[in-house]
């Protein structure tokens, strides 16, 4: 449940960062309001007091320093002669400063008038340290707010997710018991809901489709074996005749040859169809004498031309499958060297843990490359279709098993199909050679 982990932490995670983006503005914004509204109210504190102060003093006549309440101090002097101003205010410019001195925080107007400089200090440390207090407490509430849409976040999240999990459960059940059925009554009326009625809808459509290819391959096989085992039969019969000549013998080696093989493909498209899977026993083949004997069946298909075939054994290979599904697999892929290379070198190379044949041949065309293992064959040409048809059972084979197959090809220089086992293959093949 990988993928739900990751939509679940999706959902969490944006859950969190939106509630961080709303909290910081939010934060900010108070900040910002209460910083406004105390400068405000402080400036205007300052002004009135200096307005005071001057209606007080006869026209400004008085001069010193005033105090006015326990946090304003106000000074006058000439404003040629501010010596008596204490030295962290003499050369402040008119205007309104914040000044800190010997640890404490001051907010100061400094406003000259007919000659007279007016100093008006208003200690606002304890204003500042409330401000602080203040911060603090947004903070601590946004951590809580923070939290909260976590927690928030968690339970949305498991809440969506949950019907999402129980319908991938179900799916995922549908791969060891193909015969199951969606519980739908775990879904409500909403998008989980009309997804789950709808993969019942396509996962009952397949059943009945998947019931009608094994029945329609039971009975074709059962068709399909009854006329080869007649010509098995009908073959040996003739080969105990002792005055056949050696031209006969050859034509009938041919026949029980082909009704061979016509039974191992009957066999391996029943595998690959998933019908009767325990009716060949799988065990461990030796690839080279196997692939020797495919290359002596499929040598019909050189016929004269100037082809020499190669097997190179460079490892022991061994491969646990069917001997039918083996011996299909290497036929198709040597069949369609030996059909399309008309001078040159086939060449088998058995190494550990995979099987390629090299041909000279024609090669792939570049356009038909990205369709080669497709099984439909609707706007290529017949010799395109015998090859990708003949490829698509290989690919089939080794989906069924696990293998890889990867190719190489050149316009009219050749191509390389290798088949790579899986890895209880190459184990085997390890320990042999130990």
């Amino acid at each position: 449940m990988q993928k739900t982990k990751r939509l679940s932490r999706s959902i969490i995670l944006s859950f969190l960062m939106l509630g961080a983006l709303i909290t910081l503005l939010l934060c900010l914004s108070l900040i910002l309001a209460l910083k406004t509204i105390e400068t405000n109210i402080l400036d205007e504190i300052l002004h009135a007091e200096l307005k005071q102060f001057q209606q007080q003093t006869s026209d400004g006549q008085k001069f010193g320093s005033s105090q006015s309440r326990s946090t304003i101090v106000i000074y006058s002097a000439l404003s040629s002669e501010t010596s008596d101003l204490p030295e962290y205010l003499r050369d402040l410019p008119g205007g309104i400063h914040d000044v800190t001195n010997h640890g404490r925080d001051y907010r100061v107007l400094v406003e000259d008038v007919g000659g007279i400089r007016y100093t008006v200090k208003f200690d606002d440390t304890s204003v500042h340290t409330r401000e602080r207090e203040f911060i603090r407490l947004v903070a601590l509430c946004a951590f809580i707010t923070l939290l909260i849409a976590l927690i928030f976040g968690w339970r949305m999240a498991h809440y969506v997710i949950s019907p999402i999990r129980r319908l991938a459960y179900q799916v995922m059940a549908f791969k060891n018991q193909p015969g199951e059925y969606l519980d739908l009554s775990e879904f409500g009326n909403d998008e989980i809901g009309v997804l789950a009625r709808k993969l019942q809808h396509y996962h009952h459509q397949l059943q009945q489709l998947l019931i009608r290819e094994k029945e329609f391959a039971s009975n074709v096989s059962h068709e399909l074996r009854t006329p080869v085992t007649s010509i098995s039969m009908a073959a040996e019969v003739l080969a105990t005749k002792k005055d056949l000549s050696t031209v006969e013998q050859e034509r009938l080696q041919r026949i029980q040859r082909a009704a061979g093989e016509m039974s191992e493909l009957i066999e391996t498209f029943l595998i690959l169809a998933q019908i009767n899977n325990d009716s060949l026993e799988v065990t461990r083949y030796e690839m080279a004498p196997l692939v020797r004997k495919v290359i002596d069946q499929q040598r019909v298909w050189l016929g004269d031309k100037p082809v020499d075939v190669i097997v190179d054994e460079q490892e022991p290979l061994l491969v646990s499958a069917p001997s039918g599904i083996l011996n299909v697999l290497v036929a198709n892929l040597v069949r369609n060297a030996f059909r399309y290379t008309e001078r040159g070198t086939v060449l088998v190379t058995l190494s550990s843990g995979q099987l390629a044949v090299t041909d000279t041949g024609v090669g792939i065309d570049p356009e038909i490359k990205a369709q080669l293992f497709k099984g439909s064959s609707a706007s290529f040409s017949n010799h395109s279709d015998r090859v990708r048809l003949g490829l698509s059972i290989v690919q089939r084979i080794c989906e069924r098993y696990g293998w890889t197959i990867s190719f190489e090809s050149a316009k009219g220089r050749g191509s390389q199909f290798t088949v790579r086992f899986g890895p209880h293959t190459t184990d085997v093949n390890q320990s042999l050679r130990r």
